[in-house]
């Protein structure tokens, strides 16, 4: 039987994983961080997750003062690490916000949040005014928003996940494929047992498992959170179309309707196919809110995706009247929400167990 050791052992190779990875291994401590790689089959995969994707908004101001201080301490950091790793993930086209109906408590807060943080967005009180800026869009009259220019716009989160990793290898952190099924604790030494029955010593732990933190027993009390699922849509454009969208900026869009809420849409991104896609995706009544892995499992490998298919694409029409698209996909994808809406951050047993963002 395989076994390792470390000072801290990172479960989760994702977004939040491989970042934390990265700092603590700054530290001169040895860490070693494992979870499965993206998987090239389906069938065979156990463990999926939503950053097998090319396009992920970014903006700098949330809905409240913490989580603006994150995505704003967040944009600063990606100019460092495309320099010292030499890929660029981050593309600073802005990021526009709007409520179809009204302007939110979102809306209302943002100036004082923009001033705190010394951004400069751009505030929508008009229609027409939202028409003429952004006239690929078609809004309703009583719509009001906010546009934020670069750094906000889209990161890719499989190119932000290379040199997370590259930067922590480069601190000699050890990396592991292994999915990890169970944790305990005995006398301040975690340790932790991977699906090939490798085994993982380490006096810390930081839990970084995103949606499947509740699918393992790896923590003595579960976050209260659930994992849903999510439809994305994408367009396949000409190049006509890249053409005239080019500049297009990253959209949210707080639509509320018995048939969806919460769109949210990307501007044209060339996926590893090497097509171009224009993507949306939003909350359903049909969401699927799963209580086990085998669930989760199943949705991945047969979800039925293409059902929702014409809604969306429908959503997408109405907000892109002009739109020429030659195809369409879908894309199966796993989101999780806690009990509050804000992320989870801090110790789950009052030792060295550590649970990191799960939103």
């Amino acid at each position: 039987m395989k076994t390792n050791q470390a000072d801290v052992l990172v479960v989760g190779k994702g977004l939040i994983g491989s970042a934390a990875a990265k700092h603590l291994s700054a530290t001169g401590k040895k860490v070693i961080i494992t979870g499965p790689d993206e998987p090239d089959d389906y069938e065979h995969a156990a463990i999926f997750s939503s950053h097998y994707d090319q396009a992920r908004v970014q903006r700098l101001i949330g809905k409240d003062e913490a989580w603006t201080r994150l995505n704003v301490e967040s944009a600063n950091a990606y100019s460092f690490i495309e320099k010292e790793s030499g890929i660029r993930f981050h593309t600073p086209v802005g990021c526009l916000y709007v409520n179809p109906h009204q302007r939110d408590e979102y809306l209302q807060h943002a100036p004082a949040l923009a001033t705190q943080y010394k951004t400069s967005p751009v505030y929508f009180d008009k229609t027409e005014n939202l028409r003429t800026a952004f006239p690929d869009f078609q809004f309703p009259q009583e719509a009001n928003g906010m546009f934020e220019p670069g750094p906000s716009g889209y990161i890719n989160p499989r190119l932000l996940l290379k040199p997370q990793l590259h930067l922590f290898r480069e601190n000699r952190g050890m990396e592991s494929s292994q999915t990890i099924h169970s944790l305990s604790e005995d006398n301040g030494v975690y340790t932790a047992v991977a699906d090939d029955g490798t085994l993982f010593h380490a006096s810390s732990v930081v839990l970084a498992p995103g949606s499947f933190a509740n699918f393992f027993p790896l923590s003595p009390r579960k976050p209260a959170m659930q994992a849903k699922s999510e439809v994305v849509l994408l367009a396949r454009l000409s190049e006509d179309e890249i053409e005239r969208l080019k500049n297009l900026p990253s959209l949210l869009y707080e639509i509320n309707t018995p048939e969806l809420d919460g769109i949210y849409l990307l501007p044209p991104v060339e996926y590893p196919d090497g097509e171009t896609y224009l993507k949306l995706g939003c909350n359903m009544p049909e969401d699927i809110y799963f209580n086990t892995l085998e669930e989760v499992q199943d949705w991945f490998r047969h979800g039925d995706s293409e059902a929702l298919a014409g809604k969306i694409r429908q959503a997408l029409y109405t907000l892109m009247p002009a739109l020429e698209a030659d195809s369409f996909i879908t894309k199966r994808c796993i989101i999780s929400r806690t009990e509050h809406g804000r992320p989870y951050i801090g110790s789950m047993d009052g030792k060295g167990l550590w649970l990191f963002p799960n939103f």
